[in-house]
């Protein structure tokens, strides 16, 4: 293999997912940061899938782990985590007793409103660093992203003997 002189990364600009990286990282540190500086120091971003997902009155396990597009098993260790904790508790689900029920305590629903509160802000300063009507753009295009069928995101290649 022959070495190149030159990395043909370097001279690009950088990537848009690295980009999207960084800025889920900043709100993660901020939220990390209030989360702390509230004494809820034994909760980080990371359990947020969880507290998205939670209905007021509650949600189904199985419902949970959908919602936040993980395994089973992976939202289970965050369960375990918040529970054991007290941010959340596990009820048998009156609908189907084989199933358990996740609920907010009093101390997981503070931490839902700081991490709102969080979330607000965040929102704020970005409407104030790049203008609501970027930001109003880059969420569309970001949901667009998202919700698009990953199959269809890249344009079909054209055959090497055309």
């Amino acid at each position: 293999m022959v070495k190149r002189l030159t990395n043909p990364l370097r001279n690009r600009p950088t990537p848009l997912g690295s980009l999207l990286n960084a800025a889920a990282t900043r709100l993660s540190a901020e939220l990390d940061g209030a989360l702390r500086a509230a004494g809820f120091d034994d909760v980080r971003a990371a359990h947020a899938p969880v507290f998205m997902a939670i209905d007021p009155d509650g949600t189904r396990v199985t419902d949970l782990a959908a919602r936040a597009a993980m395994s089973k098993q992976a939202i289970g260790e965050l369960i375990r985590h918040l529970g054991d904790r007290g941010y959340i508790t596990l009820t048998p689900d009156p609908k189907d007793g084989r199933a358990k029920r996740v609920q907010l305590t009093e101390r997981g629903w503070r931490t839902v409103e700081l991490g709102e509160r969080v979330i607000a802000e965040f929102d704020a300063w970005l409407d104030h660093a790049v203008g609501p009507d970027h930001v109003a753009q880059l969420r569309q295009a970001l949901e667009r992203i998202i919700t698009t069928d990953p199959r269809h995101r890249r344009p079909p290649r054209e055959s090497a003997k055309s």
